[in-house]
Protein backbone atom coordinates (compact mmCIF):
# COMPACT_ATOMS: atom_id res chain seq x y z
CA UNK A 1 0.00 0.00 0.00
CA UNK A 2 0.96 3.47 -1.02
CA UNK A 3 2.13 6.01 2.13
CA UNK A 4 1.63 9.54 1.48
CA UNK A 5 2.77 11.83 3.53
CA UNK A 6 1.63 15.59 3.67
CA UNK A 7 3.87 17.65 5.44
CA UNK A 8 2.96 21.24 6.55
CA UNK A 9 4.45 24.05 8.83
CA UNK A 10 5.72 27.43 9.54
CA UNK A 11 8.28 29.17 7.56
CA UNK A 12 11.57 27.69 8.96
CA UNK A 13 10.10 25.13 11.34
CA UNK A 14 11.88 22.34 10.40
CA UNK A 15 9.86 20.91 7.42
CA UNK A 16 13.12 20.54 5.36
CA UNK A 17 14.63 18.44 7.80
CA UNK A 18 11.44 16.55 8.62
CA UNK A 19 11.92 15.80 5.04
CA UNK A 20 15.31 14.73 4.42
CA UNK A 21 15.07 13.00 6.73
CA UNK A 22 12.07 10.59 5.15
CA UNK A 23 13.88 10.46 2.13
CA UNK A 24 17.31 9.59 3.13
CA UNK A 25 16.54 7.02 5.80
CA UNK A 26 13.37 5.33 4.60
CA UNK A 27 13.50 5.92 0.75
CA UNK A 28 10.94 8.20 0.47
CA UNK A 29 10.38 10.25 -2.87
CA UNK A 30 9.78 13.60 -2.19
CA UNK A 31 7.24 16.15 -4.17
CA UNK A 32 6.25 19.57 -3.22
CA UNK A 33 3.03 22.06 -4.63
CA UNK A 34 5.35 24.49 -5.18
CA UNK A 35 6.44 22.84 -8.45
CA UNK A 36 3.58 23.41 -9.87
CA UNK A 37 3.54 27.04 -9.16
CA UNK A 38 6.98 26.90 -10.82
CA UNK A 39 5.87 25.52 -13.48
CA UNK A 40 3.10 28.07 -14.24
CA UNK A 41 5.06 31.48 -13.54
CA UNK A 42 7.70 29.57 -16.10
CA UNK A 43 4.45 29.50 -18.48
CA UNK A 44 3.99 32.86 -18.05
CA UNK A 45 7.59 33.86 -18.47
CA UNK A 46 8.29 34.94 -15.04
CA UNK A 47 11.87 34.49 -14.48
CA UNK A 48 12.40 35.55 -11.05
CA UNK A 49 11.27 34.00 -8.39
CA UNK A 50 10.27 35.31 -4.92
CA UNK A 51 8.32 34.37 -2.08
CA UNK A 52 5.85 37.04 -3.06
CA UNK A 53 5.05 35.66 -6.90
CA UNK A 54 4.80 32.02 -5.56
CA UNK A 55 2.14 32.87 -2.88
CA UNK A 56 -0.03 35.36 -5.67
CA UNK A 57 0.69 32.94 -8.27
CA UNK A 58 -0.73 29.78 -5.67
CA UNK A 59 -3.51 32.05 -4.73
CA UNK A 60 -4.48 32.95 -8.22
CA UNK A 61 -4.48 29.43 -8.96
CA UNK A 62 -6.65 28.45 -5.88
CA UNK A 63 -8.89 31.14 -6.44
CA UNK A 64 -9.39 30.12 -10.86
CA UNK A 65 -9.41 26.16 -10.12
CA UNK A 66 -10.76 25.19 -6.73
CA UNK A 67 -8.32 25.30 -3.33
CA UNK A 68 -7.26 21.71 -4.04
CA UNK A 69 -5.90 22.81 -7.46
CA UNK A 70 -2.20 21.90 -6.58
CA UNK A 71 -2.88 18.81 -4.48
CA UNK A 72 -5.11 17.60 -7.83
CA UNK A 73 -2.08 18.44 -9.88
CA UNK A 74 0.79 17.01 -7.82
CA UNK A 75 -1.68 13.76 -7.52
CA UNK A 76 -1.27 13.57 -11.31
CA UNK A 77 2.41 13.45 -11.20
CA UNK A 78 2.55 11.60 -8.21
CA UNK A 79 0.38 8.64 -9.96
CA UNK A 80 3.22 8.08 -12.77
CA UNK A 81 5.56 6.87 -9.37
CA UNK A 82 6.18 3.79 -9.32
CA UNK A 83 7.88 4.51 -5.52
CA UNK A 84 5.01 3.57 -2.56
CA UNK A 85 7.10 6.03 -0.32
CA UNK A 86 5.25 9.45 -1.24
CA UNK A 87 6.14 12.77 1.05
CA UNK A 88 4.34 16.22 -0.07
CA UNK A 89 6.14 19.02 1.52
CA UNK A 90 4.63 23.10 1.81
CA UNK A 91 0.90 22.15 2.18
CA UNK A 92 -0.85 25.62 2.17
CA UNK A 93 -4.39 25.44 2.34
CA UNK A 94 -7.20 23.02 3.78
CA UNK A 95 -8.73 22.32 0.28
CA UNK A 96 -5.54 20.57 -0.35
CA UNK A 97 -5.31 18.85 2.84
CA UNK A 98 -9.33 17.92 2.37
CA UNK A 99 -8.22 16.44 -1.42
CA UNK A 100 -5.55 14.55 -0.25
CA UNK A 101 -7.01 13.28 3.03
CA UNK A 102 -9.68 11.39 0.40
CA UNK A 103 -6.02 8.85 -0.55
CA UNK A 104 -5.56 5.86 0.96
CA UNK A 105 -2.20 6.07 3.58
CA UNK A 106 -2.46 9.84 3.80
CA UNK A 107 -0.92 10.72 6.76
CA UNK A 108 -0.40 14.68 7.82
CA UNK A 109 2.41 15.88 9.83
CA UNK A 110 2.97 19.14 11.43
CA UNK A 111 5.95 20.57 12.25
CA UNK A 112 6.25 23.70 14.73
CA UNK A 113 8.79 25.80 16.32
CA UNK A 114 9.19 29.42 18.23
CA UNK A 115 8.91 32.17 16.71
CA UNK A 116 12.31 33.91 17.08
CA UNK A 117 14.13 30.48 16.87
CA UNK A 118 12.12 30.71 13.37
CA UNK A 119 13.61 33.60 12.37
CA UNK A 120 16.98 32.87 13.57
CA UNK A 121 16.89 29.93 11.28
CA UNK A 122 15.41 31.94 8.23
CA UNK A 123 18.62 34.44 8.69
CA UNK A 124 21.51 31.82 9.19
CA UNK A 125 19.73 29.68 6.14
CA UNK A 126 20.05 32.98 3.90
CA UNK A 127 17.79 32.07 0.92
CA UNK A 128 17.72 35.20 -1.46
CA UNK A 129 13.82 35.47 -1.00
CA UNK A 130 13.75 35.32 2.79
CA UNK A 131 13.25 38.82 4.63
CA UNK A 132 16.25 40.20 6.38
CA UNK A 133 14.48 41.79 9.61
CA UNK A 134 12.49 40.72 12.20
CA UNK A 135 9.26 43.06 11.10
CA UNK A 136 9.52 41.77 7.42
CA UNK A 137 9.54 38.19 8.93
CA UNK A 138 6.62 39.28 10.69
CA UNK A 139 4.72 40.79 7.85
CA UNK A 140 5.63 37.33 5.64
CA UNK A 141 5.30 34.68 9.01
CA UNK A 142 0.86 36.41 8.85
CA UNK A 143 0.93 35.95 5.34
CA UNK A 144 1.62 32.29 5.58
CA UNK A 145 -0.41 31.48 8.73
CA UNK A 146 -3.53 32.96 7.01
CA UNK A 147 -3.60 36.34 8.83
CA UNK A 148 -5.73 38.66 6.54
CA UNK A 149 -6.07 36.02 3.72
CA UNK A 150 -8.79 35.38 1.78
CA UNK A 151 -10.10 31.20 1.58
CA UNK A 152 -8.22 30.82 -1.09
CA UNK A 153 -4.53 31.86 0.20
CA UNK A 154 -2.12 30.93 2.06
CA UNK A 155 -3.56 29.37 5.18
CA UNK A 156 -0.90 27.47 7.58
CA UNK A 157 -2.56 27.94 10.69
CA UNK A 158 -5.68 26.56 9.72
CA UNK A 159 -3.67 23.53 7.82
CA UNK A 160 -1.98 22.73 10.91
CA UNK A 161 -5.40 22.48 12.45
CA UNK A 162 -5.94 18.71 10.42
CA UNK A 163 -2.49 17.10 11.41
CA UNK A 164 -2.61 13.80 12.09
CA UNK A 165 0.41 14.24 14.32
CA UNK A 166 2.70 17.31 14.96
CA UNK A 167 6.22 17.58 16.24
CA UNK A 168 8.20 20.61 17.78
CA UNK A 169 11.50 21.84 16.02
CA UNK A 170 12.69 24.18 19.47
CA UNK A 171 16.47 22.33 19.75
CA UNK A 172 18.41 21.23 17.25
CA UNK A 173 18.69 18.77 14.44
CA UNK A 174 19.09 15.85 16.65
CA UNK A 175 16.70 16.36 19.01
CA UNK A 176 14.48 16.78 15.96
CA UNK A 177 15.30 13.96 13.95
CA UNK A 178 14.66 11.52 16.83
CA UNK A 179 11.80 12.76 17.20
CA UNK A 180 10.94 11.84 13.43
CA UNK A 181 12.66 8.58 14.08
CA UNK A 182 10.30 8.04 17.17
CA UNK A 183 7.45 8.95 15.40
CA UNK A 184 7.82 7.42 11.80
CA UNK A 185 8.83 3.73 14.06
CA UNK A 186 5.65 4.01 15.79
CA UNK A 187 3.54 4.43 12.09
CA UNK A 188 5.59 1.51 10.29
Amino acid sequence: MRIIIGIVGQIASGKGILVKYLVKKLGFVSFSPISIVHAELREKGTKEFTRQTLQDMGDELRQGYGDDVLARRLNEVIKGQKKDRVVIEGIRNPGEIEFLKKKPGFILIGVKAKHELRFKRLLSRDKEWDPKNYNDFIKVDKRDLGIGQEKSGQQVRKCLAYCDYALTNNKDVIDFEKKIKKLMSNNQ
